[in-house]
């Protein structure tokens, strides 16, 4: 069983992880799209923020005042192609992210493990909150990975982690 303070930790290190793979990458930088194919960096960003909501969710915990729209990279949404309508300013995203890592840690805290332990329904049965908060980790840390490539896509190919 994975324990609430395991999972802060994690989410604080993807936090960075983050930062750093973003550092230095421009609005105009994170709407190159991979060919033939693929999703951009800023739709990639706005998709981790919207996983972030999920897990605060998840957790029960309230929405930070001021997030943006982000109806525009939900799941299933369609890739970002370019700067039209409903696409959010990098900048924007990534504070969005950071809004909802302090909030989801500060959850996190008013939580006990048994609250973190209780089930609840998820898809067509039940799972631990700690599970099913994990599995929503594990979508973020999947994205969160491609933004390694997106970053060298922007001409940025250092190596950052």
């Amino acid at each position: 069983m994975i324990r609430k303070e395991d999972y802060a930790k994690m989410l604080t290190g993807e936090y960075e992880i983050l930062k750093q793979q973003t550092a230095d990458i421009t609005h105009q930088d994170s709407l190159l799209q991979p060919q033939p194919g693929g999703n951009s960096m800023n739709w990639v960003l706005g998709h981790l923020v919207d996983n972030l909501i999920q897990i605060l969710k998840v957790l029960g915990g309230e929405l930070p005042d001021g997030l943006p729209n982000l109806s525009h990279y939900g799941y299933g949404s369609e890739p970002v192609k370019g700067d039209e309508q409903g696409v959010l300013p990098l900048p924007e995203l990534i504070d969005a992210y950071g809004s909802l890592t302090d909030q989801i840690i500060s959850r996190l805290d008013q939580m006990t493990e048994e609250d973190f332990d209780k089930e609840m329904d998820f898809w067509q049965d039940k799972s631990r909150r700690g599970y099913v908060a994990f599995f929503y980790f594990f979508h973020n840390t999947y994205h969160l990975g491609q933004l390694e490539q997106l970053r060298n896509l922007a001409g940025k190919t250092e190596k950052v982690i």
